[in-house]
């Protein structure tokens, strides 16, 4: 029961501090010019601040000081350094825009130093009949998920509150998993970062509203696919525990984000474009395409991924991981195929109508 009270207690301190800090922080992006200015890819029609991210970490990091929980810190000292340069440096890009190989390469740094940290990919947990792996493959297998995952969050950020609902999901479910494995800390960086997120929400999903910005799609990107490693590395060395389940819940939670990110790709480069000029062709897009809103954008990609939570944890005691992986793979697949003729259909639609006028 205290415990209980604590994380309620720190929960609400993380949102009030949200919702303090927020305009503050706004009207400082727009004296400085740090917002989102419309253009033909945008969907919105003036600046918007891109303060998110800022107001996330700065209520974290206050509600952790008021907290005075020291081992908190010690415990994700390596995450909260990395994590937070990836924040200064999502804000540099917001207001100046740094060249995107210079992004890549400082997020491959910090991909290494995690994993010289001790928090690495040990195994592929039975993908393709591979468990152990050696130690040059085991940082080679972080470096890149890390990096891959951070950008896929980034990439995803195009609608309101679909990051940020993204993110309360990834931290709901640390949660979740932190109460199950009785891990102490985790669950209190879970609900203080629940607690700013919600705070966020609030005016990304209002009039007067506030973008995440590249800033807050790294850091928590970041932050998420490292607490996820840390965790699936720390059950792993406690083998009353069965780590396969974390693996499961790892694997349905950046399904969306990295399979969309690998279609996007895959379509340009097969279009002969490059793969990192931006286009309309995300699953967001898709969405809008065929129709729905912000709101109802953000509930279906919650929903896409419970499903997939579904399918995995279905699975996970008759079947292999690698046959659940491709089964999420399926299912994402055959979303895509329908949103792409929903969107064909739409246009047609529209095709009709103007004949129709004409």
């Amino acid at each position: 029961m205290k415990i209980i009270l604590e994380y309620l207690s720190l929960g609400l301190l993380s949102l009030l501090m949200s919702l303090l800090y927020t305009p503050i922080l706004k009207k400082i992006a727009i004296k400085i010019n740090l917002v989102d200015k419309p253009n033909f890819r945008k969907i919105h029609f003036t600046s918007i601040p891109l303060v998110g991210g800022i107001s996330i970490a700065v209520s974290v990091v206050t509600v952790i000081f008021i907290s005075g929980n020291i081992t908190l810190c010690k415990e994700y000292l390596s995450i909260f350094s990395a994590s937070f340069t990836v924040l200064i440096i999502g804000i540099i890009d917001d207001k100046n825009d740094i060249r995107a190989k210079y992004k890549l390469a400082i997020q491959l740094i910090l991909s290494f130093i995690i994993a010289l940290s001790g928090i690495r990919i040990f195994s592929f947990y039975g993908l393709f009949g591979v468990y152990e792996i050696t130690v040059w493959l085991q940082y080679l297998i972080t470096v890149l998920i890390i990096t891959g995952v951070v950008n896929a969050f980034n990439l995803i950020d195009g609608v309101d509150g679909l990051l940020g609902s993204l993110s309360l999901l990834g931290f709901i479910m640390f949660l979740v998993a932190s109460v199950y494995y009785k891990d102490y800390y985790l669950g209190l960086l879970s609900v203080i970062f629940i607690g700013a997120i919600i705070g966020f929400l609030k005016f990304n999903l209002s009039k007067d509203k506030i973008f995440m910005g590249d800033s807050g799609s790294l850091f928590l990107g970041f932050m998420l696919v490292t607490l996820g490693i840390q965790l699936l590395s720390k059950q792993e060395t406690h083998k009353e525990y069965n780590y396969a389940y974390v693996f499961m819940i790892l694997v349905a939670f950046f399904s969306i984000p990295v399979l969309d990110s690998l279609r996007v790709y895959m379509g340009r480069i097969k279009r002969g474009k490059s793969p990192f000029i931006a286009d309309k062709s995300h699953l967001h897009h898709l969405l809008i395409g065929a129709g729905l809103t912000h709101k109802r954008i953000a509930l279906a990609v919650i929903i896409f991924c419970l499903i997939f939570f579904s399918l995995g944890f279905g699975l996970i005691s008759s079947y292999s991981t690698t046959l659940i992986i491709f089964s999420i793979m399926i299912v994402f697949w055959i979303i895509i195929r329908l949103l792409l003729s929903i969107n064909n259909l739409q246009k047609w639609i529209q095709i009709i109508k103007k004949i129709e006028q004409e």
